[in-house]
């Protein structure tokens, strides 16, 4: 095999754009709720880089947490441009401008985001602390989004995967070519 013929190879299917089939309005929904939560992940962050602090609104990070951070702005900062590129890497999978991203690039951003958005869901959860004897309504609300958030990404990941997948040749119509 030559270099050439390698570079061809990654070529076709490395570098090969995804061209998804059409989303369908469940999907664009869960794509919506994906990108709704980012932006209003950012929103967080923003305000808590003008507070000058760790955390998230209503959860600062303890003091000790606070003191490890020489720059706790910049920091907050740098999570806000983390929730924007995952808004964006959500809204290509439906964009016309996200087709054009290869299939496997936009898979491992998508799954990446999938984790580490599950990961801040379920702290959110576990934080939320919600009593079902007497539920308030902020716990509820967290528990709430932090459910749907979960289920919003999995849509968003699994329907990108399954409607940029290549179609299977049966073995009887290529016996026949």
């Amino acid at each position: 095999m030559t270099a050439d013929t390698c570079v061809a190879l990654i070529r076709r299917t490395l570098l090969r754009p995804a061209r998804p089939a059409p989303a369908g309005p469940f999907v664009r929904l869960a794509v919506g709720l994906s990108v709704a939560e980012m932006l209003m992940y950012t929103a967080q962050k923003v305000y808590m880089t003008a507070r000058g602090e760790v955390g998230m609104p209503g959860h600062p990070a303890p003091a000790a947490v606070q003191a490890q951070f020489a720059h706790p702005a910049l920091a907050q900062a740098g999570n806000a441009s983390v929730g924007v590129i995952a808004a964006l890497v959500a809204l290509a999978t439906v964009t016309r401008w996200g087709s054009r991203i290869p299939r496997g690039m936009l898979l491992c951003a998508l799954t990446l985001a999938l984790v580490m958005q599950s990961l801040g869901a379920v702290i959110t959860i576990q934080r939320a602390g919600l009593d079902l004897a007497h539920p308030g309504w902020s716990a509820a609300w967290e528990v709430l989004s932090g459910g749907v958030q979960i289920v919003a990404w999995c849509v968003t990941v699994v329907s990108y995967g399954l409607r940029t997948r290549r179609p299977r040749r049966h073995p009887a119509t290529e016996a026949l070519r």
